[in-house]
């Protein structure tokens, strides 16, 4: 069996590292600047060449990433990798390109009770802010890439119409995202909906790339990968320990590991340009800054 009979029709993933953002921001106790510096080295040994850094969110809500200036000051950048943060708000992008980012990560919600809680907007008031995002950022030539949360449902509301998902992806590309992400923000994402948002989403964008973003959910979240594959994703994000969770969602666990993702993948037979022995020790080492897994 080879991978037309998987029906996956590329031979390489890019894999999204979101670790030092996503999979630390929900840390209760503040992480030593040098320790999130460090974990940006490993990553970027083991062969990551996407890392999401950090986030230019008010320290009021997110104290872990108070020091995201200099974490990004502190880090070797190199040539052929894409260092980038994510940005709440009109007033995070501003930071971020004054820190000298040339990518930045936007986030909403196709839930409105998830995007109200999150981001303090309705849905509507947040393609509003998307699309000035989008506007600042091209005249200063950086880069937008978005995640659309709760795409496979939302604690609060249950499922998510796939035609409100696909519209937002719509808006996001029109307004001059590179890339969407679809975000599953706590979990929920069975294999027939992963298949179902990807695939109706993917085949509504025009020139954006689509990634998925799936969390810890039993093991399940690697069947989700698979039928994102096979809906023609190739770009998955993760997290390196599988750590995370989003500090606004009810039951949110941690974003699917890096290592098991890029081990799953090489046993695919699919190249993902990352070594599994150095990102296995990435993770590793994220796992002993976190927390929660000292109490698990």
């Amino acid at each position: 069996m080879g991978l037309s009979d998987l029906h996956i029709d590329f031979k390489k993933v890019s894999i999204f590292e979101v670790g030092p953002r996503d999979g630390l921001q929900n840390e209760p106790d503040f992480i030593a600047t040098g320790d999130k510096i460090r974990l940006v080295e490993m990553l970027q040994d083991a062969g990551c060449r996407r890392i999401e850094v950090t986030s230019f969110v008010h320290p009021r809500w997110v104290p872990q990433m108070a020091d995201a200036v200099d974490v990004l000051n502190g880090i070797s950048r190199r040539e052929g990798i894409t260092y980038n943060a994510l940005i709440p708000n009109f007033k995070g992008l501003e930071r971020a390109v004054d820190a000298g980012l040339k990518e930045v990560v936007t986030i909403m919600s196709s839930s409105e009770s998830h995007n109200t809680k999150n981001l303090n907007m309705s849905v509507a008031e947040s393609l509003e802010e998307m699309k000035r995002i989008n506007e600042y950022a091209a005249s200063h030539g950086v880069r937008v890439r978005s995640y659309i949360g709760t795409a496979y449902g939302c604690p609060m509301e249950g499922a998510i119409p796939v035609e409100k998902v696909v519209d937002i992806a719509k808006k996001l590309e029109e307004y001059g995202s590179y890339e969407i992400s679809l975000g599953d923000t706590t979990g929920m994402a069975g294999p027939v909906s992963a298949y179902e948002v990807g695939s109706r989403v993917r085949e509504q964008l025009k020139k954006a790339s689509l990634a998925a973003h799936f969390h810890r959910a039993s093991g399940i979240e690697f069947a989700n990968v698979l039928v994102s594959l096979q809906a023609g994703i190739d770009v998955i994000d993760s997290a390196a320990g599988g750590l995370g969770g989003c500090p606004y969602a009810p039951g949110a666990t941690g974003n699917i590991a890096t290592e098991t993702l890029v081990d799953m993948l090489h046993r695919l037979g699919l190249e993902t340009g990352i070594d599994l022995e150095k990102i296995t020790k990435a993770g590793d080492f994220a796992k002993g800054l976190s927390a929660y897994e000292h109490t698990a």
